[in-house]
């Protein structure tokens, strides 16, 4: 399980800065200057940044907090790489739709055996689910917590069917779109071609692990609130324990599950904006 100790260390990463925000950054050829920070991994404190140029544009910048970083960056790059260059048809326009398009990837240059990875940043993107369980402590309305589950199980439908696996869904792997209800999946330097049935159950587990801790609340017992119906509840909890149960139904499945849950708890879909 994702467990309330080692998410709060993920929280107290995030708050701890390395790059201040409005400095600037070289990497690739380019510079960039850091607007904030979005979270903060084991290896890795991850920035919003803009391209400073003729043809500036966002960016998700990670720049390494460890040595072991540098192989991360270098094996996240190529998992990207090889993720979208290997589709073809709508497959590829889902890929170039959903997944992080790599920029650059190396030393930060004069910056004392820095590494960094640069990502484009998707427009309208907030911050990470790591960052919105601390703004939410007391937890989010899971009414939230439906369209973010649903999200994340579309992008690993998505790769499964590829017969790759994530292999590190955390909250801080994972950034918000709050007007378009979007989440898009980072981190993918433990992805695996080739998967096997465990690895995708485990994405499958992780990922309902995540969203329980969104719903519980960063500040509170880690126990589903009272007000989370019931139905909703039972999905979460099993989704989030029972390997088996994952495995049988897949991400399609859980998502079609997901969907009747929240419609016999909610009614008819209706979008309810996520103000921050």
């Amino acid at each position: 399980m994702v467990m309330r100790d080692s998410f709060r260390q993920a929280l107290l990463r995030a708050r701890q800065g390395h790059e201040a925000p409005g400095s600037d950054l070289r990497c690739g050829g380019e510079n960039y200057r850091l607007i904030q920070v979005l979270g903060s991994g084991e290896v890795s404190q991850v920035y919003l940044a803009r391209r400073i140029g003729v043809q500036p544009f966002l960016a998700t910048l990670k720049t390494s907090s460890a040595p072991a970083a540098a192989a991360r960056y270098a094996r996240e790059a190529e998992v990207l790489r090889e993720l979208q260059a290997s589709q073809s048809g709508a497959a590829s326009v889902y890929a170039a739709q959903r997944l992080p398009e790599v920029i650059a990837q190396g030393p930060v240059e004069g910056g004392a055996s820095k590494q960094a990875l640069v990502l484009r940043h998707p427009i309208g993107y907030w911050g990470s689910l790591a960052a919105l369980s601390e703004r939410f402590s007391q937890g989010v309305d899971p009414r939230h917590a439906v369209w973010i589950w649903r999200r994340i199980l579309d992008v690993l439908h998505f790769v499964h069917a590829q017969g790759w696996a994530h292999g590190d869904v955390r909250p801080e792997h994972a950034l918000v779109h709050a007007e378009d209800h979007g989440v898009r999946l980072i981190g993918w330097a433990s992805a695996k071609k080739d998967a096997t049935e465990k690895d995708q159950t485990t994405d499958l587990l992780r990922c309902a692990r995540v969203v329980r801790v969104l719903v519980c609340g960063s500040g509170g017992s880690g126990v589903i609130p009272h007000g989370v119906p019931a139905g909703l509840v039972e999905l979460l909890t099993r989704s989030s324990e029972d390997e088996s149960f994952c495995q049988t139904h897949g991400a399609e499945g859980l998502d079609a599950l997901l969907r009747s849950a929240a419609q016999a708890a909610f009614g008819a879909p209706s979008f309810l904006p996520l103000i921050l």
